[in-house]
């Protein structure tokens, strides 16, 4: 899925962020800017034309940071199909790892001179059909976003309905839990839900405290399997649900009026005790201690990661009501 944007790459949250730069791993002063300014490696090296370098970077917007070779350092120019094949590249990476959300520019507009709409449609060519990756190209400039618009169908790419993000925090202190939590992930990713997890998604070397503080604020929505060990490591800030739940509270506050995005599904026999104290005052989706993935239950889940409404369509007012009314 694509969606096209006005401002800077640097400006929101991502998995995989693209930054452009020259074939020898020169980059624009105003590229270097930001790099520096965020704590980001300025120096890459030297790149083949047409291809990325990718790199895994401790950054609070992104995960993973990849130098985008669009400009011919010999000739300094940009040409389609080298932007063309950066965009594969990127797809081919954020599928592997999976990571979803991309935020890149208009690859080779700036040094390479490329045409704004030019550079649009070879990055469209790779990325629009991927449904699993969101892809966010950014204009600098409103004019520019206008032109892609006028040459495009942006309401046809917008229309394509998202894949939600959907974090699952969970303790693994009881391995069968563990083995169910992997369970369901499986049949939320099945069911065409990004459900991230740890025992899928944690890379060896990644730092801990930043990739959960990354897949608590990035997500749509955050699954809560509690238990009775989840609830005391969570009111105690006891190990790994200790720190996610330091970094649940800090969202809840920045949610404001959004109070959708935190759904706690209640495991095991003992009823409100197994929820942390946070989350006793929230309704919870009680899956009690099943061993199985219950189809009902999981269906009516996925309807609530997608917001679809579930109530009956309202009907019209009998004429009976209506004849009462008057008498």
């Amino acid at each position: 899925m694509i969606q096209v944007r006005t401002g800077s790459i640097f400006d929101s949250k991502c998995d995989l962020l693209v930054v452009p730069c020259a074939s020898d791993g020169d980059v624009t002063r105003s590229v270097f800017d930001n790099l520096n300014e965020h704590g980001l490696p300025v120096t890459v090296g030297a790149i083949p034309y047409g291809h990325a370098h990718f790199r895994p970077v401790n950054y609070a917007f992104a995960s993973t940071i990849a130098y985008a070779a669009s400009v011919n350092a010999n000739n300094i120019t940009a040409e389609a199909h080298a932007i063309a094949n950066i965009a594969r590249q990127v797809a081919e990476y954020a599928r592997a790892n999976q990571l979803r959300s991309v935020n890149l520019p208009l690859l080779g507009t700036g040094a390479g001179g490329m045409l704004p709409v030019d550079s649009f449609q070879a990055l469209k060519s790779a990325l629009a059909a991927p449904q699993d990756i969101e892809a966010n190209i950014f204009c600098f400039t409103r004019e520019i976003y206008q032109n892609i618009a006028a040459a495009t169908d942006l309401a046809a790419l917008a229309r394509t309905l998202p894949n939600p993000r959907v974090f699952l925090s969970y303790t693994g202190t009881d391995r069968t839990n563990a083995q169910w939590v992997r369970a369901l992930c499986d049949a939320l990713r099945r069911n065409g839900v990004n459900a991230r997890l740890d025992q899928y998604h944690l890379k060896p070397g990644v730092d801990l405290p930043q990739w959960m503080t990354n897949e608590v604020v990035m997500a749509d929505k955050v699954l809560l399997i509690c238990e009775k060990f989840y609830a005391e490591k969570s009111d105690f800030r006891k190990g790994g649900v200790g720190w996610e739940t330091m970094i649940i509270q800090g969202d809840m506050l920045a949610q404001g009026d959004n109070k959708n995005k935190y759904i706690a599904i209640l495991r095991g026999t003992d009823g409100i005790t197994t929820l942390p104290v946070y989350m006793r005052s929230r309704y919870a989706f009680d899956w009690g201690g099943v061993q199985e993935i219950d189809a009902d239950r999981l269906k009516q889940l996925i309807l609530c990661l997608f917001d679809c409404e579930t109530e009956p369509e309202l009907g019209t007012i009998p004429d009976y009501v209506k004849q009462h009314r008057r008498s």
